[in-house]
Order: C-alpha cells, then structure tokens, then sequence
C-alpha cells in the first residue's frame, strides 16, 4: 500500500526539598529503588551528584531534575563535601542518536538546600537523552559534567499517575466545525502551565518552520502536514479545506525557546462526508507489498515489518532506487533539514513516532536511510517515509507491526 502524495512531515513537578528530606524519603522507597545509588560526576576538585524523580522520568510532562555540586578539595564533617554555592551552572538536554532534535536548555535555579540547583525540562517522547551540565563557580575555574538520562515511554508505569503536561495546544476554527470541501480558518494557540498557562511568544525554528502541523484523522485515511504563518501575539493562522468529514488528531511539532522539541495534541471535529476510510487491521492481514514505486523512485522497506520490538530504538532501514534504471539513488535532496523524515502513527491514532535517518551511522550508502525509532506501544503502525528529488517531494507509506519489549 504505497502512494504518492505530498506530504510535509509530522513529529513531575516535585517541590523543592532539603537534603535530609531527600534521604528519608529514599529510606522509605522499596529495596529496588532506594538501592539504586544517585549518579556522580567528578571533575578536578568538584563533583556533582544528580537526583532524578523517584519513579522516574517520563514525557509530555514537566519532570523535576536535581544535582548537587560540592568542592572535594574542602572536607565537611556534616555533609561529607562543602557545597558549592552561589554558582551559575548551565544545563542542556540533548539527543545523541538525533543531533537535528532542538536541545532543552535552562541556567538552573538553587534549591532550598545550599549547593542544590534543579532544572524542569520537559520530554518529547522516552529515550535516551544527555544532560550537560556547565557550573561557574562564584571562585574557581568553569567545568562541565555529562549524564546519560533514560526517559521511559508514557504507558510504561500503570498505576502511576501522570502530572499534568507543561504545554498543550488550543486550536479553534471559523466556522467553529469546518466542513469538509468548504475552506476554514484554524488558529493555534500554545500554552505554558508553568508560567500561568501564559501563551507562549517566543518558538525555536524545527526542521526550518516554527511550527510544523500535522492533522490525521481517526482512522489514518487522511492527513496533511502544514505550516501555519506565526502571528506578532504568538498565535499560528491556518487557512485549510478538509477533503473529508470525521475525527481528527492534530500534532503540532513545535520548540519553545529554550524548552526543545514539543509533540502537542489537539482533536478538531469536521462535518461532512467520511468518505476513504481506511481499516489497519484489515490491510495488515492482506500482507501489504514491502516496497513500490512512488514517483520515479521504488522504495523499499529493508527490515522486517514485523520485528520492531516496543519500548527500544531499534534501526528501521530503506531502499530508494531509481524506478526505471533500477540503481540506488544518489541524488537525494535535503528535506526540511534532513536527508528524510519516517512518520509512524499507531493504530490508536494517538501514539505517533518521529524520527530522521542516523545521523552518526557510518554504514550510510547512496539510496538507503538508516532511520532511529523508538516505539512506544505494541501493535500496528501506518508509516509514511518521505524524501525529496528533482525538487518533489516523494512519500512513501508502509504497514510496520511492533512487538511486545525484548
């Protein structure tokens, strides 16, 4: 099932404590976490020890990470380290496995207890992810520190309850439904809960736009991936004619300065014929072809579609050779930043997945992107790849089926 079209790609709080707080609580956690020692850095004379929350760090919410910075050339019969105080330390949350991906970035505030500074970034989706963290000293020389931070999925914990997120969407129409084949007006407004649901002003570009929006319907038959113009107030305008009537989710693909890349939701309503419906399970066990042409290119799925285990980033591979000579292509053009773009959607329309070919892969050869995903849930996913020659942009989708965790 691959088709042509032109498509322009998709994407807790803890208050402050004291020292001594911090290690009752640990002493109460069960044996498997409060075994599980704080991470430590040391560099020259200072060292620094991150706390993360107890159950973990999790997406779309704002997450509260803390780290303590202590001189080891100045001994403390209390607290073992003299605390540094008064610094100005510098913390910057990346993707390794995705360079492209905007960075979080935050200069971290004290805590209540002295040489405690925390951040409250807030995650995408799970990962792996890297903590930076650059300290100034009131008195000393500068030093930076790296951690590893390991974000689970969202569904990863069941009984726990999720914090509210930091930023959401608010999108609203004129007319208030918009009906399918009539154009409307769609305005987008992003929100920060951790500034009194203020609207956010001020947007980091991702992938060359400030806003990338993608809107699919329930059942994955439609979607459309668009950019709406940034207004002086921070408002996004969207004129848009809807093809067909029914549900749809909309993912607004955006960086608030600052605060990296954003995955936000909203659900638009539109009226009029549901016309080209789409059923995955049905076309899944009509055992889909792994490649066809798309344009003047075949492309091809080179992984199996259904061993992507859940909840691990694992390499989804591509083929793209020329359709009428048969040879890989070599002459791929950048789109929107990157060399492709892989959009995979679960069957429940709300789990979607975002990723860029490897950029740190050295097996790259002409025709054949190497793709990182992760993919938070079992069960089946519609994916669209898309790539640019000749100044077209091509898109292919595919039917991939993921596994429970290996």
């Amino acid at each position: 099932m691959i088709h042509f079209r032109t498509m322009i790609h998709f994407r807790t709080m803890i208050h402050s404590r004291a020292m001594i707080h911090y290690l009752a609580l640990a002493m109460l956690l069960p044996a498997a976490l409060a075994s599980d020692a704080p991470q430590q850095k040391k560099a020259g004379n200072y060292q620094v020890t991150l706390r993360l929350p107890a159950d973990g760090l999790y997406p779309q919410e704002e997450m509260q990470i803390e780290f303590r910075v202590e001189d080891t050339s100045r001994p403390d019969s209390l607290t073992g380290f003299a605390p540094v105080v008064r610094a100005t330390a510098e913390a910057t949350i990346d993707m390794p496995a995705m360079a492209s991906m905007p960075k979080f970035s935050e200069t971290a505030h004290a805590e209540g207890t002295p040489g405690d500074y925390g951040i409250h970034p807030a995650f995408a989706h799970g990962g792996e992810f890297r903590l930076r963290v650059a300290v100034h000293p009131l008195t000393g020389d500068p030093f930076q520190v790296e951690f590893p931070l390991h974000v689970l999925d969202a569904g990863s914990a069941a009984r726990r309850k999720p914090q509210p997120p930091r930023y959401s969407l608010e999108v609203s129409a004129r007319p208030k439904k918009p009906k399918a084949g009539e154009a409307a007006e769609l305005r987008l407004v992003v929100h920060d809960r951790a500034n009194a649901n203020a609207a956010v002003t001020e947007f980091a570009t991702v992938h060359e736009m400030l806003l990338h929006l993608v809107m699919v319907r329930r059942d994955l038959s439609q979607f459309a991936h668009v950019h709406p113009v940034a207004g002086p107030d921070g408002s996004f305008q969207l004129a848009y004619t809807f093809a067909a009537g029914g549900d749809y989710r909309l993912f607004a693909d955006v960086a608030p300065k600052g605060a990296g890349g954003q995955i936000l939701a909203a659900k638009l309503s539109v009226s009029g014929s549901e016309t080209g419906g789409f059923d995955i399970r049905k076309a899944w066990s009509e055992k889909p072809p792994p490649s066809g042409a798309v344009g003047d290119c075949r492309m091809a799925l080179d992984s199996p579609r259904d061993g992507f285990p859940a909840r691990k980033t694992v390499p989804v591979v591509f083929d793209i050779r020329d359709a009428r000579t048969g040879e890989a292509v070599a002459d791929l053009e950048p789109y929107l930043g990157a060399a492709g773009h892989l959009l995979l959607v679960h069957e429940d329309a709300s789990t979607f997945v975002h990723a860029h070919p490897d950029e740190n892969s050295r097996d790259a050869a002409p025709g054949r992107l190497r793709f990182l995903a992760r993919f938070p849930k079992a069960g089946l996913y519609r994916g669209w790849v898309q790539v640019q020659r000749g100044g077209k942009v091509l898109t292919a989708d595919f039917l991939l089926q993921a596994g429970a965790e290996q």
